[in-house]
């Protein structure tokens, strides 16, 4: 099987690796240690040394990896199910299609680490060094990231449905066609990220920042965005249906074509918003206020104002 760098894994050296035992953690605590397929399930290897270490395809399961650190490594294809590495250093690992099933990085720096493809269903992650890393296609179902800085990630095609993203630094995130459903965004940051195509049907962004954010395409039905900031942010031709904006911030706000069918936008803020071919149909505006809006046509005006809405 290939270890993700294009070469043929071996088996490990049998100094390092008894069948069935494990190494010793003194022998292990070097740099550049090759283990390749290597079997250390339920070792404990607490503030071991592995920086450029080949583990690919390795077998970590339940390992204990508090505080190591492992710059560099190649974990690509690697099995770390359950494994704790809290407080670990993963920066630039390589950690392409490996399996962290439950396992805890809770403060863990995996900065310009490669996830892709990885598998970190139900996953913690509190609090963890996520910036610059490559999530495109990983799976993070139900994982726990709250506080976790993303800033500029890579996340295109991420599957995180029911993730808990509570108070993410997620600054000009890649999130292109994520599927992001009944997520937990609540206080997120989203500056200047890129939501294209993303499906956050059900998901919480109350009081989350989407200043600059691009939404376009994106599936925001019974989504809540109460008190939320989306200040020159693009929704064009977003699915907000039944949505609750309860209190937004629309300033410069780019909605032309958005499907606000059934939506709550009591007490919002709307001004200087691009609003043609807006689908207002049921949607509530009681208190909402309309400030220098450009493309609302005079009957769409009318009607507002019929339901509520301030337009000035």
């Amino acid at each position: 099987m290939a270890d993700g760098w294009g070469d043929t894994p071996v088996a490990p050296p049998t100094e390092l690796v008894l069948p069935r035992q494990y190494a010793p953690a003194s022998q292990l605590n070097r740099a550049d240690v090759k283990l390749r397929g290597a079997n250390l399930s339920g070792e404990n290897l607490a503030r071991v040394n592995l920086t450029r270490a080949d583990l690919s395809g390795a077998n970590l399961e339940r390992a204990q990896l508090i505080d190591a650190q492992m710059a560099d490594i190649n974990l690509s294809g690697a099995i770390l199910t359950y494994a704790n590495l809290t407080a670990a250093s993963l920066r630039r690992g390589n950690l392409l299609g490996a399996v962290l099933m439950s396992a805890t990085l809770n403060q863990a720096t995996l900065s310009q680490a490669n996830l892709a493809g990885a598998n970190l269903t139900e996953a913690e992650l509190y609090d963890a060094n996520l910036t610059e890393a490559e999530l495109s296609n990983t799976m993070l179902r139900r994982a726990s990231l709250v506080g976790a800085n993303l800033t500029r990630a890579q996340m295109h095609q991420m599957s995180a449905n029911g993730a808990e993203l509570y108070g993410i630094k997620g600054r000009s995130a890649q999130l292109y066609q994520a599927q992001l459903q009944g997520c937990d965004l609540r206080r997120a940051d989203l500056t200047q990220a890129n939501l294209t195509e993303a499906n956050l049907t059900n998901a919480n962004l109350n009081q989350a920042n989407l200043t600059g954010a691009n939404g376009t395409d994106a599936t925001l039905q019974d989504a809540n965005l109460t008190w939320a900031n989306l200040h020159h942010a693009t929704l064009t031709a977003a699915d907000l249906q039944r949505a609750v904006m309860d209190h937004a911030t629309l300033v410069d706000t780019e909605l032309s074509g958005a499907n606000l069918r059934n939506t709550s936008l009591d007490h919002a803020t709307i001004q200087g918003s691009h609003l043609r071919d807006v689908l207002w149909h049921q949607t509530s505006v009681q208190g909402t206020q309309f400030c220098q809006v450009v493309g609302l046509t005079r009957l769409e005006k009318a009607w507002l104002r019929s339901q509520g809405a301030i337009i000035s």
